[in-house]
């Protein structure tokens, strides 16, 4: 009878620690209503790191958590030092052309024409540049940083 009793209550806390231990449903909110003509995209400076961009936000804020849009324009000649992101990075390439390198130089570029799309990975080394006037659309989750990475030796593209 004891053990019967032991048995219970020992079964009894397993399923509590269970039950209490269930995530918790989360809220969400109803995505708010956004509709921008290219004529209404207020541009701004783009990020200090890339002192000649310009920057549209579309939806959301990149500095606080949660979904963002942004669009940003390089001018010809722009280029992005090695430098990665705390989170994922999605971006389409909404005019012009981007060379995309993975790691700290540019080698081996990925040419990506309007159009393209891609992802990576949190805290993924890559540089890039263009050779004329691009816009890129980063459409992820905040707050959105971009961290410059030691060089090293340069080289050329």
């Amino acid at each position: 009878m004891i053990k019967r009793i032991l048995v219970l209550s020992v079964a009894c806390v397993s399923f509590a620690s269970v039950v209490t231990a269930a995530p918790k449903k989360q809220t969400v909110q109803p995505a708010k209503q956004v509709i921008l003509a290219p004529d209404q995209l207020e541009w701004k400076s783009g990020p200090a790191e890339l002192p000649t961009s310009q920057m549209a936000v579309l939806d959301g804020d990149p500095k606080k958590s949660g979904y963002f849009a942004v669009r940003l324009k390089l001018p010809a000649g722009t280029t992005i030092a090695p430098h990665f992101h705390e989170g994922v990075e999605r971006v389409t390439v909404i005019s012009g052309t981007v060379k995309l390198a993975m790691g700290k130089t540019p080698d081996n570029p990925t040419v990506l024409p309007a159009g393209s799309y891609f992802a990576l990975a949190p805290r993924t080394v890559h540089n890039a540049w263009v050779d004329k006037e691009t816009v890129l659309q980063i459409a992820t989750n905040g707050p959105w940083s971009l961290k410059l990475v030691d060089q090293g030796e340069k080289k050329g593209k």
